[in-house]
């Protein structure tokens, strides 16, 4: 047994993407490598390899200080700064989504998501699971109050060319029909292939409090994701926004479509939205290069 957990450690280390300094690692038992990794911050990027069948993926490498924060503007309200989201307001940050996001998105507005319990624990789900990664930011008010106030979130997290791709399946028909359909206009184009790289930026979800809509909150976030993007050595963010005004947004913050698809389509292909026309007519997948 502890052979072929040498076998797993020393892949590990070989690997490409591994971030761990091979001196504190190198001829580890399976115990000690899991407790030098908890301690160089690599624990859930090495159990992710120990489980996967040593498929990567993108972990934020620990050079990077975190928190960090990766803009500031002013607004008549004040001044508000974009920073890494923190574990002490993961709870806060997935309140607002469900408050806000669920309630205003079109599909989720239109598919009445938060009459289903069980498509609300999905998606919460799908929130919790990316916010682990600490690449996820938030904006906040510029002030000293702990914790800080948040004004919105962006869920974010990197898709890599290696990693395992499990098909999208659930038996809840609700979920099916929200997920299923970003899934769709995710793959209208291969990003990977249109720009040439290994890694993208993409994200899960983007909320602004009402309260603060219309003070450029959404666009400051998708701008933020450019510092983001070059400290992590990515080059392009891609994402599939659902609704008229996030995507207009979107363009003005510099993203280009790539694939558009309308809501009278996604229903012939079984993606149904009732009266989602009304608000917004498709869905686009969006791109912004970094320079």
């Amino acid at each position: 047994m502890r052979n072929s957990h040498s076998i797993l450690i020393n892949k590990f280390l070989l690997h490409p993407l591994c971030p761990c300094p091979v001196s504190s690692l190198a001829s580890a038992t399976l115990s000690r490598f899991l407790a030098v990794g908890a301690q160089t911050n690599c624990l859930t990027y090495i159990l992710r390899f120990l489980v996967t069948g040593y498929t990567m993926v993108f972990t934020r490498p620990s050079n990077i200080p975190f928190p960090s924060t990766w803009r500031r503007f002013h607004t008549d309200r004040g001044t508000l700064r974009i920073q890494d989201l923190t574990a002490d307001l993961h709870e806060e940050a997935i309140a607002l989504l469900t408050r806000y996001f669920m309630r205003d998105e079109p599909p989720c507005k239109y598919i009445g998501i938060q009459n289903y319990p069980s498509a609300v624990a999905e998606l919460q789900n799908l929130w919790r699971t990316p916010l682990k990664e600490n690449l996820s930011l938030v904006c906040v008010e510029d002030n000293e109050e702990q914790p800080p106030r948040i004004v919105g979130v962006n869920v974010l997290t990197v898709v890599c060319k290696e990693d395992k791709e499990e098909p999208f399946h659930s038996d809840d028909k609700i979920w099916a029909q929200l997920f299923g359909a970003v899934d769709l206009v995710s793959k209208g184009v291969d990003i990977f292939e249109k720009y040439g790289v290994d890694k993208y930026l993409t994200a899960y979800g983007l909320v602004v409090d009402p309260a603060w809509r219309g003070c450029g909150v959404g666009k400051e976030l998708l701008r933020a994701r450019i510092p983001l993007c070059k400290a992590l050595n990515i080059s392009v963010t891609a994402t599939v926004f659902t609704a008229g005004a996030s995507q207009a947004i979107a363009k003005k913050a510099g993203f280009i479509d790539l694939y558009e698809i309308t809501y009278e389509e996604l229903a012939k292909k079984g993606f149904v939205f009732p009266g989602v026309e009304k608000d917004t007519k498709s869905s686009k997948l969006m791109a912004l290069a970094i320079e």
